[in-house]
């Protein structure tokens, strides 16, 4: 038996305990465990007129919670808040949320991959972002975009 120092946390035990949360306030998503790596997997259609999307998020308790569009196929485009290394999405700033071992999945990286998908909607009809986001570039800023007219 291995020793596991307190100030560790054991990977098992986290993606343990975020499936569990997840299958309570997500009963539609798929999730499976891969060694220590949770996979949820899951669709999400913002209005009747809209795409279903289907997405997977891929959970090592050492990084972030990396979510990718599976269909429809969605190019890299930086205006909708994806990033090119991988075309996984972009929902929240390093400002805004320092992900640890005591963030959930349920209360915020799935909501906000269903917001990104109505916001993503939006940008279809209006052809620009409309959630006030970080610029990718040097500056940096918040941009808050303009009102829905």
């Amino acid at each position: 038996m291995r020793f596991n120092p307190k100030n560790r946390v054991n990977p098992v035990v986290v993606v343990s305990k975020q499936m569990a949360l997840v299958r309570r306030h997500y009963e539609h998503l798929n999730c499976t465990v891969k060694g220590s790596i949770l996979y949820c997997y899951g669709s999400y259609r913002p209005t009747e007129e809209s795409d279903t999307y289907q997405y997977r998020i891929k959970y090592n308790p050492s990084s972030i919670p990396v979510v990718h569009v599976i269909s429809p196929k969605i190019e890299y485009n930086d205006d909708i808040h994806m990033y090119p290394q991988d075309n996984s999405l972009c929902l929240y700033h390093k400002t805004d949320l320092e992900w640890d071992s005591t963030t959930n999945l349920h209360d915020t990286i799935i909501p906000w991959t269903h917001e990104w998908f109505v916001f993503y909607e939006l940008y279809l009809l209006k052809g620009e972002w409309l959630h006030p986001f970080v610029s990718h570039g040097k500056d940096q800023k918040i941009v808050s975009p303009k009102k829905l007219n």
